[in-house]
């Protein structure tokens, strides 16, 4: 999976799929992650879920961006978590991770996840990737890319007051998953 930036309106900067080696018949879901997240208040380092999009296609008749995945028909979902760009705070190093999964034909969203789609910190703090898998029905990853963030410090920036984390950002989701046979 290649990753480089797209301007979409109301979206801020999101980044670019690429296709190499996918199956242009086939959905994808998209997961991008925050591993290095310190929360203020606490100092309890969590997860931050920066994107969840499901339904992305690209055309296999060699169009112009053919080789681009694109969110399909009901991209604006209300289980699709809007993507929040990259924003390490001043003198911070963060690890940001796109994961790429195969849509099983039967996706339906984890309805123990509705809390997520807001872009606050309420919602996306400690994001379980792997309670969401299993929810969802999700194999592994089929592309992994990442990037390191860091913002250096410098004169110009002041501390931003942080908004305050509940309890309910370290919920665990109340899913029930059935072993599949």
């Amino acid at each position: 999976m290649r990753c480089s930036t797209h301007e979409f309106l109301d979206t801020g900067p999101i980044p670019e799929l690429g296709t190499t080696g996918l199956d242009c018949n086939a959905r994808y879901l998209i997961i991008s992650l925050d591993l290095d997240v310190i929360l203020p208040e606490t100092s309890t380092q969590t997860v931050i879920l920066h994107w969840l999009q499901s339904n992305f296609t690209f055309a296999c008749n060699g169009k112009e961006n053919s080789h681009v995945l694109l969110p399909g028909d009901d991209d604006h979902s209300s289980h699709t978590a809007p993507y929040i760009a990259p924003q390490p705070p001043p003198g911070t190093h963060h690890r940001y991770v796109f994961l790429l999964f195969n849509q099983p034909k039967t996706y339906d969203f984890p309805q123990c996840f509705e809390y997520i789609p807001p872009k606050t910190m309420e919602a996306r703090a400690g994001f379980d990737i792997r309670l969401f898998m299993d929810a969802a029905g999700l194999d592994p990853p089929v592309a992994i890319n990442y990037f390191f963030g860091h913002r250096k410090p410098n004169r110009e920036d002041n501390p931003v007051p942080s908004s305050s984390v509940t309890q309910t950002s370290f919920r665990s989701a109340d899913c029930r998953v059935h072993p599949t046979s």
